[in-house]
This record gives structure tokens, sequence and C-alpha cells, in this order.
């Protein structure tokens, strides 16, 4: 038993006196914590990318409910000479929009769309004493819905024109030496450089900025100001029958002249050159077009074109009491192809009118109206020109281009507007835009993010 117990504390003290096995605590210790760590961070990156995720997704919702918004408002104003007392809303019951009446409380069905990979659905209130109407927009991204409410507030048509006589609706370029004289507006930015000014007020969009390079600038006493405006479709002011009931007779070629003109009314508007069945109209393209040096004298009311090409020192005026309006079809009805022109003006072309005399207080000017399309892009050009033209030219969807030392007279508006090179645009004092039939239009008055649930009726928590 003693030889047992001398051989156990032989042992135990060597084991107490060895350092073997040490090691593999300190080794476990350090696996763990490593392990640890490690997981720490794989659950953080993994925080991180649900927290982008639901960022993006939060972006994404909120920007579907303002592109649901957007639509509300297009078909407001599209559809606005449409709507009844019975029927004062829009429905979309299968898919096709129709004239409804509304639901209870005076809210219009909720109509629902998509946009990229984000849904959006909208509904349409009542019209308040105060002539707004309230529309209610949600956007959905994978599981992250958001709601917005935005107010409309009418207006005019012609009202857009009083604080601005060139509105590019997307941006306004300014380069070499332009000079502008009336107030600019548009909903994007507004670039000058290499010496164009502005002397006018600056509308500029929501977030968006004014820059000057190279010694371009604003002259004093003038403002900046910031907010959008929706430009007015041309077909809520364009006579419903313009298909129809139009001037275009005036222009065409006379294949009979006696005992009576033939087609009735034709040759009404004076030619300087001598006409042929497609100069200077060929009604099966509805294009006005003049050789070099010619005159073409409007003197009716309502055109229906689908294009308008000038060049080589030609004029178009308009005759002396007359009221002059040139509505242009839609590229797709005019066979024009995206990226295509619809009005070109060059090489000394002019527009104008015999009438106008600003200091007899006449200030009539012909008016140019594109329909122009959102899905086929379409561009306007004036170019290498030195001549004065009075008009108005009005299309929300064209890209609009002026360049070479030109002077315009009158009001220029325009998905977006390019002016460079010497270009003059003005207004007489006392010019005003045109009322443009007065159709009522509704603009974005204010905005808000609903917070609660949705709910009934659609602006409940917001």
């Amino acid at each position: 038993m003693m030889g047992i117990l001398r051989t156990l504390r032989v042992r135990f003290r060597a084991l107490v006196s060895s350092e073997r096995g040490f090691a593999l605590p300190t080794a476990l210790f350090a696996t763990i914590a490593s392990l640890g760590l490690a997981s720490a961070a794989v659950m953080a990156s993994v925080d991180v990318q649900q927290g982008t995720k639901r960022d993006s997704g939060s972006k994404s919702a909120i920007a579907a409910a303002d592109a649901g918004a957007s639509i509300a408002l297009l078909r407001l104003n599209r559809y606005a000479t449409a709507f009844t007392a019975s029927t004062p809303c829009l429905a979309a019951p299968s898919g096709t929009l129709v004239l409804s009446a509304a639901s209870t409380g005076g809210w219009c069905p909720g109509i629902s769309g998509t946009v990229g990979s984000a849904a959006y659905s909208y509904w349409v209130g009542p019209a308040a004493l105060d002539s707004t109407r309230t529309v209610v927009a949600t956007g959905t991204a994978g599981n992250v819905t958001r709601r917005i409410a935005i107010s409309f507030k009418t207006t005019t048509v012609g009202g857009i024109f009083d604080g601005a006589g060139v509105i590019g609706q997307d941006k306004i370029t300014l380069t070499n030496n332009s000079d502008i004289r009336v107030g600019v507006g548009t909903n994007g930015d507004v670039s000058l450089s290499n010496s164009a000014n502005i002397c006018g007020n600056i509308r500029r969009g929501v977030g968006k900025k004014v820059t000057f390079e190279n010694s371009s600038g604003q002259c004093s006493g003038y403002g900046q100001s910031e907010g959008n405006q929706t430009l007015p479709e041309v077909s809520t002011f364009m006579p419903t029958d313009i298909a129809t009931n139009n001037y275009d007779f005036r222009l065409a070629w006379c294949t009979k002249t006696s005992p009576v003109p033939v087609p009735t009314g034709c040759e009404e508007d004076s030619y300087t050159d001598k006409r042929s069945t497609t100069v200077p109209w060929d009604p099966t393209t509805r294009t006005i077009l003049t050789n070099q040096n010619e005159t073409l004298t409007l003197g009716g009311g309502d055109y229906w074109i689908c294009r308008l090409v000038l060049g080589n020192n030609s004029h178009l005026i308009m005759k002396s009491g007359a009221k002059v309006r040139l509505f242009f079809d839609t590229p797709e009805n005019c066979g024009v192809k995206a990226g295509g022109t619809q009005v070109e003006i060059s090489n000394h072309a002019d527009i104008t009118a015999t009438g106008y005399q600003p200091t007899l207080g006449n200030y009539e000017v012909p008016g140019l109206y594109l329909l122009g399309s959102t899905t086929t892009p379409t561009v306007a050009n004036w170019s290498n020109n030195t001549e004065t033209s009075e008009l108005i030219f009005y299309a929300p969807h064209t890209d609009i281009s002026i360049d070479n030392n030109a002077t315009y007279v009158g009001i220029l508006a325009g998905k977006t507007v390019t002016i460079g090179n010497h270009a003059v645009v003005k207004q007489d004092a006392g010019f005003k835009g045109p009322p443009l039939g007065g159709a009522t239009i509704y603009q974005r008055q204010s905005y808000v993010e609903c917070t609660g649930p949705t709910a009934s009726p659609p602006n409940a928590y917001c």
C-alpha cells in the first residue's frame, strides 16, 4: 500500500511540474474567441445587407408612389374636358380607361399599374370648394409599401406663360452668347455657359440647380425660385374636330381655276412661286414646304399638319387680322420616326405677322402647337438664321434647338430647350401669352407622406 502511495505521489509531482497540455486550453479559448468575432462580423454583414435591401425597397416604393401620382395628374389634365357631373372619374376595370362614377365619399375607383419592378395604385379624391383635388398613391417594391398624398390646384393653360417666356419642362441649356430677355422655367436644371445671359427670373425644378460657367450670368434685379409646373397637353385646348374642320384647304393647289376653283377654297393662302401638288402644301404627308426666297401668307384659322419646313430665305407670314394656329399631329400618325424633325427653320427663313405692331397694342402672332408623343421623341430645329421671328412655339414633348444669331419674339416651350450662338429671345413691353382657350389644368400644390396603414377614405392617416 505504501508503495502505491509513493508511486501516485511521484506521478502527481511530475504532473504538477510538467507543462504538457498547457497550450490546449489557450488554443481552445483563442478558437472560441475567433469564432465569436467571425459570427459577429457575419451577423453585422447580414444586418447591413438587410438594411440596404430595405432602404432600396423603400426608395423604389416611394418612387413608384410618386410615379402613380404623376400618372394621375397627367390623366386629370388630359381627360378634364370629358368629365361630367355623373362621370367625374376614370376607372380601368379591364385594363382600359373608361369614364366612371365616383365611389362613396366622392373618391374615384383605384387604378393600378407597374413601373419597372415596382407597382403603384392611386385614388383621386373629389374636387374641393377651393378647386383642389387630392390624389393618394401607394408604391410597393418587394415587401415595402409607401403611401403619399398630393394636392393639386387648378389654373388655366395661359397662366403658365405669366412668369416665363422660355420653358423647357425637363431642362434648359444656354450657350455661346445666347441672350434671353424673358423669364425662364423648368422642372430640371438650368445651365448657362460661354457668356450666355438671362435678363429675367429663373425657376428651376425642385432639388435641381442653376449653373453659370465661363462668364455667363443673370442680370441684376432678377431672382431665382424653385418649383415644378406641368406643361398641359396640346389636346386640352386643341379643337376636338380639328381633323375634319380646319383651314388646310386654303393651302391646296387648284386643279381647276374656272369657272370656279377646284377644290373649293384652294390657293386662298397666297404663295409667291408657282404651286405644285407638293409645294407649298403636300396633302399626302400634310407638310408645308417652301422653295428658296418664297413667301407663304396664311390667312385662315386652325390648320392641321404634320411637318413645317422653311429654308433658304423663305418666309411664313400671318396675314393681318388672321389668328393662325398650326396644330401638328402626333409623330406616329405622321410617320415620323423617333428622333425625327417636325419643324425645320433654316438658312435665313422666318415666321412673322404683318399685324404685329406693339406700338399700337397689337401682339397677335402665329402659334405652332405640337401634340408630340411620350414614346416617340421628336425635335424642332432653328439653324443658320439671322432674321427675326414672331411666334408662339408650344411643344411639351419636343426637344427645341435654336442656333446662330436669330431673334425670337414671343414664347418658346418644349420638353427641353437648347439656345446658343448669339440667339436672342425677347418680348416687347405689353406682350402676353395666349389663353389657349382657357382650359383648366391641375398643378402640384403640396406633398405629404402618409404614416398609417391604408384605410378608408384613402387619405386617412395622411
